[in-house]
């Protein structure tokens, strides 16, 4: 029985190993491919045709020979502007220059030879994009200048997702505050934002246990990126949403790098719909960073480094109900001998009036700090071997979280239930491409990942709720404390026989995850609704109390 299931993976590798005609081969999920056909004027073909295919930012430089029907296929080339040269016996050499190539595309160029005469060189200057004819994925790439100069806030670059059609914004809790807090919700066709996956350069960036992405690099580290949200390859994996497909940059021939910073505060943003004056609104947020690259030795050994942080601290919106039934909320809290809103928080004194505490409110910020670094080495082994190599890390520190009013409902509020969200991500990863033989290319990645997710309450008051209107003290709907440990080996051949491309691959990740969910600790005390027709939790909450003081 062992022995047949064996043989049964086996098989299912053979068969998501994709084949046909060259321009119809899925391509892997961060490389590129070129295909085409060599001709002669009269449309002929020409055979044994040598392709050469050299990337212009950093000389490394791809080698095939047409076959009998004059096809051609460049299989796993890393994204990149390239220069295309192709030449035959009795012909003149032709150089197409200005070719962009994107991640997961099948990019299709022919080239006609002119009969040579004399020493002649045929150069062809490429204005328009490659096409896709082949095409049938529905994807769409998001290139560096559109990341680069289309505004968005905070600088999730994974939001820029949202231009694919299909691909809308998703719920950030499912009827709790099981959240992630420092990543994009996003949604295919309507699925859970738990259905996607997310890689960078190959190797899986999304968390086990929540199953949204991890700790992706910042936005100045990243050329481009794919979001395929239907038909898709086998070598995209598990996804039963969307693929978010990131490519990273790397260092070229020339010495680059940049300083940047960006700002936002209440004298530049609008006051928040739902904090209206005179409540406090402040906001400040800077973000700033700076990327280096270059080479280590020209045409072989390449770096690009960068760092990010972020510092952001605003004022909560409270519910209309907290600022109005404050003091009914620390009376009950005093009853049940719980320290009032306040109090627990340092105050010198609490006093016994409204204004105290609003005023304590008042001058509370959530704060949110934030570090990245990432950094990429590349190099070339040999003239068959390329070596790759990327670290990426964050530091998150956000302070305050759950207090005020959250875009999901649930009644979350009062500074009580607050938390503190602490968590270090970190992923250090290698490839190394070789080209077996121009017809022969295997690609390996290794990846080892790391993530802490800390989430303490502020105070570990037991949790107290009026059912869809206010929640008091530690929130039962989260987690406490998250570990993920992962290793990831993943391999892929990209064999082109004849008229045919055959791709074979496995993709295996070892994942520890440690998860910690007290729910209902230290306790919960629950107010449900009573009385029929719409309910006022709060009014009839008031009145009972009322009525026994």
């Amino acid at each position: 029985m062992a022995l047949r299931l064996w043989l049964l993976a086996v098989l299912a590798i053979v068969i998501l190993g994709t084949w046909g005609q060259p321009s119809q081969a899925q391509v892997g999920a961060a490389v590129a491919q070129l295909n085409g056909s060599v001709r002669d004027p009269s449309g002929g073909s020409v055979a044994k045709a040598s392709v050469t295919l050299r990337n212009t930012e950093t000389n490394r430089i791809y080698t095939t020979v047409a076959n009998e029907n004059g096809l051609y296929v460049l299989a796993s080339v890393p994204p990149g502007s390239y220069e295309l040269t192709t030449e035959a016996t009795g012909f003149a050499k032709s150089t197409q220059t200005g070719i962009v190539l994107t991640v997961g595309q099948t990019a299709t160029i022919d080239v006609t030879l002119k009969v040579a005469s004399g020493v002649e060189k045929v150069v062809v200057t490429t204005e328009t994009p490659v096409i896709e004819p082949t095409k049938t994925e529905i994807s769409q790439v998001v290139r560096t200048q559109q990341i680069e100069s289309l505004p968005i806030s905070g600088r999730l670059f994974t939001d820029f997702a949202l231009l694919t059609p299909g691909v809308a914004t998703s719920r950030t809790s499912l009827g709790t505050t099981f959240t992630d807090f420092e990543t994009s919700q996003i949604s295919f066709g309507g699925m859970r934002s738990f259905s996607n996956t997310v890689t960078v350069d190959g190797a899986d960036f999304v968390s086990t246990i929540s199953g949204v992405q991890r700790s992706t690099p910042p936005q100045e580290s990243v050329q481009e990126f794919r979001v395929v949200n239907n038909s898709f390859g086998a070598e995209y994996g598990r996804a039963a949403g969307g693929i978010v497909n990131i490519v990273s940059k790397s260092g070229t021939n020339d010495l680059h790098g940049s300083l940047y910073e960006y700002f936002q505060n209440d004298a530049t943003d609008a006051r928040f719909m739902l904090q209206p004056a005179p409540l406090p609104h402040e906001l400040r947020q800077n973000q700033f960073g700076g990327t280096l690259s270059g080479p280590l030795k020209k045409d072989k050994t390449f770096f690009f480094v960068n760092y990010e942080g972020k510092r952001r601290a605003e004022s909560p919106v409270y519910p209309p109900d907290l600022i109005t039934n404050l003091n009914l909320i620390n009376h009950t809290k005093a009853v049940l001998g719980l320290a009032p809103e306040g109090c627990f928080s340092g105050l010198s004194s609490c006093g016994a009036t409204s204004a105290a505490y609003q005023g304590y409110l008042n001058s509370f910020l959530k704060t949110g700090d934030d570090d990245w670094g990432f950094t990429r080495l590349d190099h070339q082994i040999s003239a068959n071997n390329h070596l790759g190599i990327r670290y990426n890390i964050e530091d998150t520190r956000s302070l305050g979280t759950l207090v005020g009013q959250t875009l999901d409902g649930g009644g979350i509020g009062v500074p009580s239930g607050g938390r503190n969200l602490y968590i270090r991500d970190q992923s250090l990863f290698g490839t190394l491409d070789t080209s077996i033989r121009p017809s022969l290319i295997n690609s390996l990645l290794v990846q080892w990942a790391r993530r802490h997710y800390n989430y303490p309450g502020m105070t570990g008051q037991p949790d107290f709720s009026l059912l869809n209107d206010l929640e008091l003290g530690h929130n039962f709907g989260t987690d406490d404390r998250k570990y993920e440990s992962r290793v990831q080996f993943s391999d892929s051949i990209s064999w082109v026989k004849g008229s045919h491309v055959w791709k074979f691959g496995f993709d295996g990740n070892y994942v520890l995850s440690l998860d910690n969910f007290p729910g209902f600790t230290p306790t919960r005390l629950l107010i449900p609704p009573v009385g029929a027709g719409p309910i006022d939790c709060m009014a009839n909450f008031a009145a009972f109390y009322n009525s026994t003081v």
